[in-house]
């Protein structure tokens, strides 16, 4: 005899009693239950019959239960076994059902494991809707979904091409949000009368069907014809009709009826879960309306809203891809030139230069990548590729406001500007902080993975392109737009600053003496340069906030992905004054040698008189 804390379920009753100190499914012959007290959780008397790795047998009461452990190998060989020796469908989906419950973390953290589990249940489905039934509709109410069975005999008599089919109620607080359901007469009448039945299921869920942080917006049912028939290729299509459990749509973000893709590839990261091929959106307040060509999974998505169609898409993919190109190249040749010049590292000002042109590099190769890592199928390269732009793209924005603060310092503060280590200190914030969000954010990959493989969808095919990016769109939000605002905010004040500064030295002069009150072309010049510099452009995204404006698209594509090449003229123009300033002072300073050495009769001719 031993003690051990168990879950007790009954096979026929579906009760769930208790939770074993080891997680597993545990599975007992129907028993007198008011022979021990489950009320709680408690520790009763066994003898076992059997005991493995994977699995123990053991006696309690009148009662055997099995226990099986969970994990992958004992699970798939006991759902094997119920999808290839069936009994009676209602009880093998309850086992099935009750299986994943129990074993939840197996489920939720094994992405094979359940889409098999998806599998299995849609066979067993499957299984019930062929059973031949007369009369009244068949239902089925178990803990996590609900069935109901229709036979279609009378469809001859029917005044219109579309059937009606009521989905089954699982909660009474879903009631309002249960979909409506027509299914097109044409697509059943070769079935025989007695095989054409019709199932809906509803979930009390979407969570089983959940795979990359997809955002449901109403309830999922699923479609299945009696009669051996798949409703695919349909000529007269599905209509449904859904309530949204939310009504808020975010800004950039719409709904789509999408089905889930039951036969993906779960080996292959990009693998799309949830398609639109053959479903057309319509949308009226908070109810939507999907017209599907076939019968599978169906919810209604919330996704991520270009609002961009495939022409525009390619274009400004060019554009991008040129612009980046021309950027790297630029950026890398003016870290070599820094490199090589002594007198360039001399001056603060050209290492923070090359420092930004170091990070604009990382950025636009690592994004010159991304296509290519996403199309490799590893997950691996693609999270590394997401974490390279992530990281540059926080960089370029860290050595902005980097940029920004050292013209502060040396256009307005002037005075006491000097610091111990000033470059070093700079360089362990421009590189150091966004290591350590990125660190921090690889840290909790276990927990909650924010980067790999995401899906961008067109607006007028509904293609989708697949990148490497970040998969969690609040921590996108929250961390990338959050982190810009901050460094937009302050080198937009002080731009405005320094401009003020240039302003009032066009007008006093040197000297103090009024001059011109409106800006020298040359002024105008340093102020666009200074604008590119401190990343004001990268503000071009604020702009189309909400809806999206193609002419500023074009322009944020072509100013920010041109930034490295604009930076490399700016460091040119630069070291090209400083070239200049040094010759006019070795030439005002020869001059002034000249004119000490010369005898004094010829410096004061008039003198001679006086001799």
């Amino acid at each position: 005899m031993k003690n051990i804390l168990i879950t007790i379920i009954d096979k026929a009753e579906e009760n769930l009693k208790c939770v074993w100190v080891i997680e597993s499914y545990i599975e007992c012959t129907p028993m007198n239950v008011t022979s021990i007290n489950l009320t709680d959780c408690q520790t009763v008397p066994i003898s076992v019959v059997e005991n493995s790795t994977n699995k123990l047998i053991f006696n309690m009461s009148s009662s055997t239960c099995e226990v099986t452990k969970c994990t992958g190998p004992p699970v798939t060989a006991l759902m094997r076994e119920i999808q290839d020796h069936p009994s009676e469908g209602p009880k093998d989906l309850k086992r099935v059902l009750n299986m994943r419950n129990m074993c939840a973390d197996l489920f939720k953290n094994n992405r094979t494991m359940r889409m098999m589990f998806i599998g299995v249940e849609r066979y067993l489905v499957h299984k019930m809707v062929n059973v031949s039934i007369t009369g009244e509709p068949v239902y089925y109410h178990l803990s996590d979904l609900a069935l109901i069975v229709f036979n279609l005999t009378n469809l001859t008599s029917a005044d219109d091409k579309m059937v009606k089919i009521k989905a089954p109620e699982l909660l009474s607080e879903h009631n309002s949000y249960i979909p409506e359901t027509w299914i097109p007469i044409d697509a059943l009448q070769n079935i025989p009368e007695e095989k054409r039945t019709v199932g809906v299921v509803t979930y009390k869920s979407p969570n089983q069907f959940l795979f990359k942080e997809e955002l449901v917006r109403t309830m999922v049912i699923r479609i299945e014809v009696g009669g051996g028939r798949q409703l695919e290729n349909l000529t007269t299509p599905l209509k449904m009709k859904f309530k949204l459990l939310d009504p808020i749509i975010p800004v950039n973000y719409s709904l789509s009826c999408q089905y889930f893709n039951e036969y993906g590839n779960i080996s292959l990261p990009d693998t799309v879960f949830w398609k639109t091929d053959g479903c057309v959106t319509k949308i009226n307040d908070s109810v939507v309306e999907c017209i599907c060509s076939h019968a599978t999974p169906f919810a209604v998505l919330l996704i991520a809203d270009l609002s961009i169609d495939s022409a525009h898409w390619q274009v400004l993919s060019y554009i991008s891809y040129i612009g980046c190109g021309l950027s790297a190249f630029f950026t890398a040749v003016s870290f070599l030139t820094y490199v090589i010049t002594t007198n360039s590292r001399v001056d603060n000002a050209n290492s923070i230069h090359v420092s930004l042109s170091g990070a604009l590099f990382l950025l636009n190769t690592s994004f010159l990548l991304n296509e290519w890592g996403a199309s490799l199928g590893i997950r691996g390269v693609c999270i590394f590729i997401a974490v390279a732009i992530h990281y540059s793209l926080l960089s370029c924005f860290t050595w902005m406001a980097i940029e920004a603060v050292h013209l502060y310092l040396l256009l307005v503060k002037v005075f006491n500007t000097y610091y111990r280590h000033y470059m070093a200190k700079l360089s362990a914030i421009g590189w150091g902080v966004p290591g350590i969000i990125v660190g921090v954010s690889l840290a909790v990959k276990d927990i909650k993975p924010l980067y790999g493989p995401t899906e961008m969808t067109m607006a007028d095919t509904n293609q989708t392109n697949t990148i490497c990016w970040i998969m969690d769109i609040p921590f996108f939000y929250s961390m990338n737009l959050a982190y810009f605002t901050i460094i937009f905010v302050l080198n937009s004040g002080i731009l405005l600053t320094v401009t003020t500064r240039i302003c009032q030295l066009q007008r006093y002069g040197s000297k103090g003496k009024p001059g011109k009150a409106s800006l020298a072309w040359k002024d105008i010049g340093t102020v666009l340069g200074l604008t590119c510099l401190l990343g004001i452009t990268w503000g071009l995204a604020f702009l189309s906030y909400g809806y999206v404006n193609l002419p500023i698209l074009y322009l944020f594509s072509i100013f920010n992905s041109l930034q490295g090449f604009f930076i490399f003229l700016w460091i040119c123009g630069t070291a090209r004054k400083d070239r200049e300033r040094v010759a006019n002072t070795k030439s005002t300073s020869a001059a002034l040698n000249t004119s000490t050495a010369k005898p004094k009769e010829e410096m004061f001719p008039g003198n001679n008189r006086y001799q």
